[in-house]
């Protein structure tokens, strides 16, 4: 066996797909699941834009899909439902939009390209940068259906809101998993 054999099939080891796609150390590899991931949210934070708008222009009417469930008096949504709408979207819009588009994807892309370099400098802990994003991605989608209407304290969770359990339906567990989930996001931007 010769030495092209041998690194041949130690580089085989990992199967092709997890190798090369979801653990890749390619900085462009990176820069793609940035931006795949960011464009999906940026869908899931438009659509919440969508629940915004709708009850601002129809507010005594039912909303599709939400209407049924978080329905008050009247036949508009419960006050604490509305918050919660504005509290995700804004939260989405920079936390998993935003920040991971311009520092994950372009910066993966461009960064490397305008200084010459081959790759990154420290490639694995950029692949790491785009991974601790997924816990993020968990708690923040948990905090949904924490709580009853999930978290209720604005994308800046200034207190009171933020830090009374009583202050509105989504404190508490929904806020302290969106809280994790705004950590995580924080630990990645910074490990990009």
């Amino acid at each position: 066996m010769t030495s092209h054999d041998s690194s041949e099939s130690s580089s085989r080891s990992v199967p092709y797909l997890l190798g090369r796609y979801v653990f890749s150390r390619d900085h462009k590899v990176i820069g793609t699941q940035f931006l795949f991931t960011t464009m999906f949210w940026a869908v899931a934070g438009g659509l919440l834009a969508l629940a915004i708008r709708w009850q601002l222009a129809w507010p005594w009417s039912d909303m599709p899909i939400f209407g049924q469930l978080y329905r008050t008096e009247g036949g508009q949504i419960a006050p604490e439902f509305y918050t919660m709408l504005f509290t995700m979207h804004a939260s989405i819009m920079i936390f998993f939009v935003i920040i991971p588009a311009l520092a994950g994807a372009f910066g993966n892309w461009l960064i490397p390209l305008m200084i010459g370099a081959d790759d990154m400098a420290l490639p694995t802990l950029n692949m790491l940068s785009y991974w601790i994003l997924w816990p993020a991605f968990l708690c923040m989608g948990a905090s949904f259906v924490a709580g009853g209407y999930g978290p209720a304290a604005g994308w800046t969770a200034y207190p009171p809101l933020s830090v009374l359990d009583e202050a509105a339906p989504g404190s508490g567990n929904a806020q302290t998993l969106w809280l994790l989930g705004v950590i995580f996001s924080g630990v990645g931007a910074t490990l990009e």
